[in-house]
């Protein structure tokens, strides 16, 4: 075969250099998106094993319009409703019941929920923390109705709030703290009488609704038993970091400090995650007869079909709304790669992360190192190999080598259910290298 001597019309030479520019536009675009190689391997790696710890009660569509057909689409939760659930959630044997639904304003049937609350032990309702003095960092919390605080524990749901996604700017749920020193105020009513007997703290270090939930469970605790939890917390995470570890409250160990956001390891998507979800419809229709019987003044023992309380005895339950109507919408990694569409109900992504501080099932980011010697690797063998092959086959050689490495990284994921490659760093040094050499050629050939 007579050498080519113009390099530009050699045909698998052209179509190897725009295999190698076609790589390098879908890392800067990947970059660019804002990608991270564990959104990509969460992704990719689909319904993930759970602990059988946690389970999920839906408040849909169908169950709001079952209570009330005239306001099938209210924005605060029923409270009554909310009451009928916990009743039934401790009929079917559930040990904690999580209510992912701020709870801060006083409304009607309060005084039913808290009876529910109170008859069952361990029932736990959410709060919102926003940061209101931005150059401060000042974080307040209203904390829940003063009624219902007196039965019930309380911690902050937040998600990460300050990541939001590019394209929609909806928030990103890639991470959540599980502890945060917060100024709280529980008070009812308009100033200045709901400063009378109203509670307020200043810098108080308060768990999140995820942490709070696990180690209930874990513990076998009551709500009685949660001043306690957070008196350690005070003790113990009182500066930047935190003395205490997960392991002192009786979780697994965490890769990270207490204080710093947890990332979360997803355990599937919304419709197809293993933590089992009963419809509070469902709920609603095994406790009709009985709120009947109760209208009459008559009280009997409620009878959970075996089918609906199997999945929720001896569990933590997530009580959370996925109603059209409900915003407790996020992004999550499984909207990779564009993060445009709000793709899982916060209550779910709560049922998760406790799941995942009860089973241990954390992700673990491999050290600097791995990416740095990854890279080193990379560079020398493209530029040991460059002399050695023809170019064409280097640079598909390469590039392929790129694609397995990523490929490499999701199975690592996978079979170790967390850990974490990160391949930004090898991969640009990998494709600088092969993009410096093409240019040093044509450099010669001109």
């Amino acid at each position: 075969m007579e050498p080519v001597s113009h390099l530009t019309h050699h045909l698998a030479y052209e179509v190897a250099q725009a295999m190698v520019v076609a790589a390098v536009l879908a890392c800067l675009a990947f970059a660019g998106l804002g990608g991270r190689f564990a959104d990509l391997y969460v992704w990719l790696r689909g319904p993930a094993p759970v602990s059988d710890q946690v389970s999920v009660l839906s408040i849909g569509d169908e169950a709001l319009y079952l209570w009330d057909p005239a306001d099938p689409a209210p924005e605060i939760t029923p409270r009554a409703l909310l009451a009928e659930l916990v009743r039934f959630l401790d009929a079917a044997g559930a040990r904690v019941i999580v209510l992912d639904i701020l709870l801060d304003l006083p409304a009607a049937g309060d005084d039913v929920l808290a009876a529910a609350a109170a008859s069952h032990g361990a029932v736990i309702g959410a709060e919102r923390f926003g940061v209101t003095e931005p150059r401060s960092g000042r974080e307040f919390a209203a904390g829940i109705t003063p009624d219902l605080a007196a039965v019930m524990g309380s911690g902050f749901a937040n998600l990460h709030e300050e990541e939001r996604s590019l394209f929609s700017g909806a928030l990103l749920a890639r991470k959540a703290p599980l502890v945060r020193r917060l100024a709280r105020a529980q008070l009812a009513g308009p100033y200045p009488a709901n400063l009378v007997g109203g509670e307020q703290t200043d810098g108080e270090v308060r768990p999140a609704l995820a942490l709070l939930a696990a180690w209930l469970q874990a513990g076998s605790h009551r709500t009685a038993e949660i001043d306690g939890l957070v008196g350690r917390l005070q003790e113990g995470c009182g500066g930047t970091g935190c003395d205490l570890g997960a392991d002192d409250l009786g979780l697994p160990a965490l890769p990270t400090d207490l204080a710093e956001p947890l990332a979360i390891n997803f355990r599937g998507r919304e419709r197809s995650d293993p933590i089992p979800t009963v419809r509070a419809a469902e709920a609603l229709r095994v406790m009709g007869q009985d709120a009947l019987m109760r209208s009459l003044g008559v009280e009997a023992p409620v009878e959970i079909p075996a089918a609906l309380a199997e999945p929720l005895r001896d569990r933590v339950v997530v009580v959370c709304r996925v109603d059209t109507a409900a915003a407790d919408r996020f992004v999550t990694p499984y909207s990779f790669p564009m993060m445009l569409r709000e793709d899982m109900a916060g209550g779910r992504i709560q049922a998760q992360l406790i799941d995942t501080l009860l089973s241990g099932r954390h992700l673990r980011p491999l050290g600097a190192w791995a990416p740095w010697s990854l890279a080193v690797v990379l560079v020398v063998g493209i530029a040991w190999t460059r002399r050695r092959l023809r170019a064409d086959v280097h640079s598909v050689l390469w590039v392929g080598a790129c694609v397995a490495l990523v490929a490499a990284g999701a199975v690592l994921f996978a079979a170790t259910d967390g850990v974490v490659l990160e391949l930004g760093v090898p991969l640009a040094a990998a494709l600088l290298a092969l993009v410096g050499l093409r240019l040093q050629g044509w450099a010669k050939e001109g």
